[in-house]
């Protein structure tokens, strides 16, 4: 029988120093992920890829573990990744390579194992774990595809491997030819990746559940093995809910466009007596404040340290006279990014340039992501219909252009700013359905002014609120506690905070500028207590939202 050789390779190559925190008794998740590497079957060595800013960490953590080698770059990216392991897979003369970010606390052995079997039996070239939760299995590569994938790097995939380390970007990697790759998985007896956990302490958000877990395994003597540990995190509620991932929050009371297809505006004209434009000023409220908005977002840092923040809650944000010093507030914490949500009718080269502006100053987010996303509201690939599906489009023709012209040249203003973070939407709905496909068609081209992205939005019918106008039913066969409840928190102008976005302006449980962020997030919690036992009482009896995600 053939002796067969790996490496372990795992990437610290982390902004932060989380994962050296001690936080699992006397181990940290670093810890964790180099005693798991030194059990891999066939393991030579175990190479750990190290920045700058956790050089020090990784050095101490290994002091006197001689199989341990340390690669430090400044920073990483994932052509460099690759071209390492390729080159010391070969010149170590090993079969494959064993991957995992460093800072995953509860990678397995057992399906380790099984994994490497799998990609020996079968004779591929990569082999993973698929249905489990993300952090429980590490990636094998075998070393000729490593030299494969480091020739896309340096080629068809070029730009994609200038690119920060994520967890998936070897296997975005290998799409530059994937049909080429014999690539094998092992199934999980159960799919959990509806839940979306991810189990590392790379944010606060997801530490939180992994301490959780880790604590709720100890107490009720449950093993580690992935299966046991994704069967208790399903029935866990203090690892499906932790702190906030997503804050939308409306820093504008009145609209531009006004659509037929959401109840805020008539919501505002029952509660207030006139209709939210922005022309109007017969309702007498009033936007918040910058001020208001800096002390909530402080909060937001503090408490979840990471978190997307979109400005459009309500209303139509571009209203606001200077919506960049909202956006200036938000990115001033390296944790913290900005969505905008916009129907693109008052956009102007000024104002897009006034926020591009910050955005290409300010330092790298710690998530790696885009400071600033957009998304404008089109929901028609031709002028007719958006006419039809708005009710005050003429409002903002001008000679030669329509508010639908100016919604589609948003996109190419934003985009020429922000190029790959603008994404023109299409909410679904019967009365658009035979614009579907052409809309696909035209946005998911290369060439069009978003360079291909685009989002297709399932309908809301906001729990009866709304009429039931959507084409098709999405729902999952089986109930799941509602993601909304376990990272979303809406915030109105004034501070006040319904249970989520299906209540509109009605049922605050609570104020943030007077209680606290962190005192209202817990008002969640009996809600979600009740959907963790299939109870669902008032509007989420109804609510067919409770499966659909943002950040």
């Amino acid at each position: 029988m053939v002796k067969m050789k790996s490496i372990v390779f795992l990437y610290a190559g982390f902004c932060t120093k989380s994962a050296f925190d001690k936080i699992f008794d006397s181990q940290s998740a670093f810890d964790r992920c180099i005693e798991w590497a030194g059990a891999v079957e066939f393991c030579s060595r175990i190479v750990v890829f190290a920045s700058a800013v956790t050089k020090d960490s990784v050095e101490k953590a290994v002091a006197g573990k001689p199989d341990i080698q340390v690669e430090v770059q400044d920073e990483w990216n994932v052509a460099k990744v690759i071209e390492k392991m390729s080159a010391l897979t070969q010149e170590n003369e090993c079969d494959f390579a064993v991957y995992s970010f460093a800072d995953r606390p509860f990678l397995d052995n057992a399906l380790t194992s099984e994994i490497i079997s799998t990609h020996l039996k079968y004779i591929a070239e990569y082999t993973t774990a698929d249905g489990y939760p993300s952090g429980f299995a590490p990636e094998v590569i075998d070393a000729g595809a490593l030299k494969i994938m480091a020739s896309f790097a340096a080629g068809v995939k070029k730009e994609e491997a200038e690119g920060f380390v994520l967890p998936g970007s070897l296997f975005e990697i290998m799409k530059g030819d994937i049909n080429s790759f014999d690539i094998e998985a092992v199934i999980a007896p159960k799919d959990w990746r509806l839940l979306r956990f991810e189990f590392s302490v790379s944010q606060k958000i997801k530490r939180e559940a992994c301490v959780a877990l880790y604590n709720a395994a100890k107490s009720e003597n449950i093993s580690f093995k992935a299966e046991d540990l994704s069967m208790l995190a399903e029935r866990t509620e203090s690892v499906h809910k932790t702190v906030p991932a997503f804050y939308n929050i409306q820093i504008a009371r009145n609209c531009a466009v006004i659509d037929d297809f959401t109840p805020y505006a008539y919501q505002f004209k029952k509660k207030y007596g006139a209709l939210p434009l922005k022309y109007g000023k017969g309702h007498g409220q009033r936007d918040m404040s910058l001020e208001d908005f800096t002390k909530i977002v402080s909060q937001i840092a503090e408490f979840s340290e990471t978190a997307v923040v979109s400005l459009s809650g309500w209303g139509e944000p571009l209203t606001v006279d200077n919506i960049a010093d909202y956006v200036s507030a938000v990115l001033s914490y390296t944790g913290l990014s900005v969505l905008i949500e916009t129907d693109g009718v008052l956009l102007t080269p000024q104002i897009a340039e006034s926020i591009a502006n910050i955005a290409h100053i300010v330092p790298v987010r710690e998530d790696k992501g885009p400071p600033v996303s957009w998304i404008v509201r089109l929901d028609a690939a031709t002028e007719e219909k958006y006419a039809k599906m708005h009710i005050n489009t003429s409002d903002f023709d001008e000679e030669g252009k329509s508010a639908f012209s100016k919604a589609k040249d948003a996109v190419a203003v934003l985009n020429s700013l922000f190029p790959g973070d603008v994404y023109p939407q299409f909410i679904r709905v019967n009365e658009n359905e035979d614009e579907l496909e052409q809309f696909y068609r035209y946005w998911h081209e290369k060439k069009s002014p978003s360079s291909g992205n685009l989002i297709i939005q399932k309908y809301d019918y906001f729990c009866g609120k709304q009429p039931d106008r959507k084409p098709a039913d999405l729902s999952p066969l089986h109930r799941i506690p509602c993601w909304h409840l376990k990272r979303d928190m809406t915030i109105l102008a004034d501070g006040n905070v319904p249970l989520c976005r299906e209540y509109v302006l009605e049922s605050h449980v609570g104020n943030v500028l007077e209680e606290g962020l962190e005192a209202v997030w817990k008002k969640f919690n009996d809600r979600l207590s009740g959907h963790m036992k299939c109870q669902y009482e008032d509007k989420c009896e109804l609510c067919d939202e409770y499966y659909t995600f943002n950040f």
